[in-house]
């Protein structure tokens, strides 16, 4: 058991620092090589290394997101805050924080873990016809959280408000344009959240400052509300991790309290899906589904004995992760850095995803750019992910 959690942490750690690679996606490696698989490792053991590495993967993926300004779903909407925090010398402070808010989530989430397996049976029927009512009023909330100028006048707010929703809902269309290949999330993504942030650090001519070695505790509300709001997105089919960080973060303008807020949401959602698994044998992640799929049986105690020891261990090797990144980063030219990353993520896309996953990409860093240019907030970006959902349900 042993060699599955530490396989299952080298995985994460890979998943998680390595853009365009998600949990799912080497879920879907272990199950499609599991007869191989299988001549060193239990299906009990399998299902550990699957587990573990849905876990981990959360603490690490923000280190891409803040450091390099490269999105995942997850991450997304945390890049512009976190790369700022970089920009200011507060990297490691970023990281300690993201790493002990999503450890913190962790053992929240426990007595909630054990409350799902309780209490979902009951409400099994009625999750698929709350779904579309709560990404409505998500979608509304991102819109009309929007707020005016100081000096804009009567008015400002609501062109604000105004603008705010037509990035959204061209986001959104953009998004339904997009599906159909999952791999198209890493142009899209990128484009949206990704490019707008490293061409403004190209053309501003930025420099990364000498990152203070300080480890930071996130504030207790922060993690609660992330971590309620990753407990509320694992309950509903159709609705990704992605959508839990927005609903975290959403009230939220401290850049630390962001931080917190989305990490403590996307490491709660990754642990409770399996609870929504294991209660009502519905599948919220490409994790839970490979983990069932692999036919391993783990007695509760074991499991969420081995999830206990991923979280520390990955979140000791986050701020080491981290520390190492704010060491390198300042001594790197950092507008050659953004053209260089830029380079390799479009490199990257079009071996990824070919013309069209470029044709996307050019689409979503347009949408990008004019949030920037009309000064709107980027978590208004996902109307990418959001309306495709809404339109799904009804």
């Amino acid at each position: 058991m042993l060699n599955a959690i530490i396989f299952g942490i080298v995985l994460g750690v890979v998943s998680g620092l390595t853009p365009g690679i998600h949990t799912n996606t080497f879920a879907a490696f272990i199950l499609s090589y599991s007869v191989v698989l299988s001549k060193y490792f239990s299906p009990e053991e399998l299902a550990v290394i699957i587990f573990v590495n849905a876990i981990v993967h959360t603490f690490l993926d923000i280190l891409p997101s803040m450091f390099l300004g490269i999105p995942d779903e997850d991450t997304a909407i945390a890049i512009l805050p976190a790369h700022e925090l970089v920009l200011d010398g507060r990297g490691i402070v970023a990281t300690s924080i993201s790493a002990y808010s999503s450890l913190l989530s962790f053992l929240i989430s426990l007595p909630i873990f054990m409350l799902f397996l309780l209490v979902l049976s009951g409400l099994k029927s009625s999750l698929t016809m709350i779904t579309p009512i709560l990404l409505i009023g998500v979608s509304i909330a991102i819109i009309v959280s929007e707020r005016g100028e100081i000096f804009g006048g009567s008015l400002s707010a609501w062109r604000k408000r105004t603008l705010a929703g037509v990035i959204f809902i061209i986001s959104g269309l953009l998004g339904l344009y997009s599906f159909g290949d999952d791999e198209i999330l890493l142009p899209l993504l990128t484009g949206l959240f990704s490019s707008p942030t490293l061409l403004t650090s190209m053309l501003g001519n930025s420099s990364v400052p000498r990152q203070k070695i300080l480890l930071e505790i996130p504030k207790f509300k922060d993690v609660l509300s992330g971590t309620f709001a990753g407990a509320l997105v694992s309950l509903f089919p159709g609705i990704s991790s992605g959508i839990a960080t927005v609903i975290a973060s959403n009230h939220l303008k401290d850049r630390e309290r962001i931080v917190a807020a989305i990490s403590s949401a996307n490491t709660a959602n990754a642990l409770l899906c399996f609870a929504v698994l294991f209660s009502i044998h519905k599948v919220r992640s490409g994790a839970a589904d490979a983990f069932i799929k692999i036919g391993g049986s783990i007695g509760l105690h074991i499991f969420l004995m081995v999830g206990l020891i991923s979280a520390l261990a990955a979140t000791l090797l986050t701020i080491a992760f981290g520390t190492l990144a704010g060491k390198i980063v300042p001594k790197i030219n950092q507008t050659k850095l953004s053209a260089s990353i830029l380079t390799l993520l479009v490199t990257f896309i079009y071996l990824l995803t070919g013309a069209f996953g470029l044709f996307v990409f050019s689409l979503a860093t347009i949408v990008g750019l004019l949030a920037v240019v009309f000064n709107v907030r980027r978590i208004t970006c996902m109307g990418c992910l959001i309306l495709p959902a809404i339109l799904l349900y009804l």
